[in-house]
């Protein structure tokens, strides 16, 4: 008996494999798969920026940092900057400068070598710095009255996410760029809301797609279409649980992994729970780790501990 509707995918070209190394940007949603792929050993940077929600953001932080703009104490407030998330506050705007470089620095060294770029597009709803004429990427909780809420178009989506895929491939020719919406709602929008946003988020990704720049895992799909059930929420009934998130996942390895990854998957995932593992006995425990690690480094060296 089925009891779902799976979401047909299109293999992804070429299939990752060890001698792979991933980029992952965007919502929240990437930093789950892309969790999932480090900690299975794979060469994976994930969003050093920062979670970022709309394409438009993505854009400006991907531009500056390929094209080797620096960041100055211009794009930094008291303690953050309206180009990052959180993750990059400082005690001071010297501190904020910093990471803010540091994080540029750090995408370009990986998408000029990355095999594939992984992009989650969270929502078209953005926020415009009224004195500073400027869509932020994070409102930093500072006072609703500095910002206007807006709902970028499909063309300017399009336009980003061209942008976007224009900018990496020619960093990196061999790179392959691969968008997926996110399955998370922006409930706080509204639903009616959130339904205009993403509605307008895969327009434009199909966009992109059509033209051969880029491909899609259909990660939106598979929820609302695959998962359709409130039993793989959170509590917060908008997130994804752990298996909702695991069963993602499991669609995203088949469809994107290349099969002979899957002995080393395992005996990484061994390795980990190895790790996890609380011992009644430290001094043995911490034996069986290097041992484990030695073990691991000499049969595949090309995993990432």
């Amino acid at each position: 008996m089925q009891l779902t509707t799976p979401v047909p995918i299109t293999p992804l070209q070429p299939a990752i494999n060890y001698d792979s190394s991933l980029v992952f940007l965007g919502s929240c949603f990437t930093e789950n798969i892309g969790s999932k792929m480090a900690y299975h050993g794979f060469k994976t940077c994930v969003n050093p920026f920062g979670i970022i929600f709309n394409p438009h953001s993505l854009m400006i932080l991907i531009d500056r940092s390929l094209n080797d703009q620096l960041f100055t104490l211009e794009d930094v407030d008291s303690h953050f900057s309206y180009l990052a998330h959180s993750d990059l506050n400082g005690s001071t705007r010297d501190a904020v400068l910093n990471n803010l470089n540091t994080a540029g620095t750090l995408l370009t060294q990986q998408i000029k070598k990355a095999s594939h770029v992984f992009i989650t597009l969270g929502t078209a709803w953005i926020y415009e710095h009224i004195k500073q004429q400027s869509i932020v990427a994070n409102c930093h909780k500072q006072p609703q009255v500095l910002f206007q809420k807006k709902l970028l178009s499909i063309n300017k989506i399009t336009d980003s996410l061209n942008v976007i895929t224009s900018i990496i491939q020619r960093a990196q020719p061999n790179a392959q760029v691969v968008f997926t919406l996110s399955p998370v709602r922006h409930i706080k929008d509204g639903f009616t809301e959130n339904q205009r946003s993403k509605a307008r988020l895969f327009e434009a990704i199909q966009a992109v797609v059509e033209t051969q720049k880029a491909q899609y895992f259909p990660a939106y799909e598979i929820v609302m279409d695959e998962l359709r059930d409130y039993r793989f929420y959170g509590r917060d009934m908008i997130h994804l649980s752990e298996t909702g998130i695991e069963l993602v996942w499991e669609r995203f390895r088949e469809s994107v992994i290349s099969t002979t990854c899957s002995p080393i998957m395992k005996a990484v995932d061994k390795h980990r729970r190895l790790v996890a593992h609380r011992p009644s006995n430290a001094n043995l425990h911490q034996e069986n780790i290097e041992r484990s690690i030695a073990s691991l480094q000499q049969k595949y060296p090309e995993v990432e501990l």
